[in-house]
């Protein structure tokens, strides 16, 4: 119970690797408010925390909405009392790119809002709250997409790296007020993004041809991961966990890769 008595904020907690960071939180004894743009995945997860014995709300939020975000800090503050943990975890896909000119301006515009932007006004809306506090942890969720550059989505890939450069800035920026910030960049996870992408690369890439979906990213997974398996959202719920604990209260400006050993430094 390295949480116990804490308040958290998961972004985007209604599927997927949020879903996985919220019942990780909620195991460690945190409360929790989900804010997703898919309310009813986030009323499902909040049933789950609740079974944990813990206190959740869902809340129908537009992380690309200033007006939203604020409210939902609001809200939050004026339910559980505090808030001690934020993960930005929301974020979306890219439609895929290799060429990069496949890719459209609107591509380009919806993949640094959601991935990017919404980090910007999450950290807005609650850093003077963490700061009048002297105390508080941001977790950024990013993606290996970032530091490997991938060919395959040049905006998502662009906008997570974003999200590690802008982590580091608010990480110098709030140290001295005893709040630390990091992220977490997740590997290859069998998302309904990764379908799609395997999908488009088993039908452009001569040299996935006549693969399915799952056999082409079983493939990219043997290629690319030292470990030759894929990861659950769980995985990145623990060193979320860690990050928000007690035990990483020196730790702040890291981009923590959680992959398998596909990226290494």
């Amino acid at each position: 119970m390295r949480l116990a008595g804490k308040v958290a904020i998961v972004t985007g907690g209604g599927s997927g690797i949020g879903r996985g960071i919220v019942l990780a939180l909620a195991r460690e004894g945190a409360d929790i408010a989900i804010p997703d743009i898919q309310i009813m995945n986030a009323e499902k997860v909040v049933d789950e925390v609740k079974a944990l014995g813990r206190k959740a709300v869902a809340m129908r939020t537009d992380v690309t909405s200033s007006a939203d975000v604020k409210t939902m800090v609001d809200r939050t503050r004026e339910m559980f009392g505090r808030i001690d943990v934020l993960v930005n975890n929301a974020g979306m896909a890219s439609p895929p790119g290799l060429p990069f000119t496949n890719n459209t301006e609107d591509d380009w515009d919806r993949a640094f809002a959601v991935n990017t932007k919404s980090v910007f006004l999450t950290c807005k809306a609650i850093a003077p709250y963490f700061i009048e506090r002297k105390a508080g942890r941001i977790i950024n969720i990013a993606s290996i997409a970032g530091p490997l550059a991938a060919p395959t989505m040049p905006p998502y890939s662009v906008a997570k790296q974003g999200v590690i450069t802008f982590t580091r800035v608010v990480a110098k920026e709030l140290a001295a007020h005893g709040i630390t910030v990091n992220a977490i960049c997740p590997g290859v996870l069998w998302t309904d993004f990764w379908q799609k992408l395997a999908q488009h690369i088993a039908t452009t890439n001569p040299a996935f041809a006549g693969m399915t979906a799952r056999q082409v990213f079983d493939k990219r997974v043997a290629d690319i991961i030292p470990m030759k398996c894929d990861q659950q959202p769980e995985d990145i719920g623990w060193a979320a966990v860690f990050l928000a604990s007690d035990e990483a209260r020196y730790i702040t400006g890291q981009a923590l890769n959680v992959d398998g050993g596909c990226v290494m430094h």
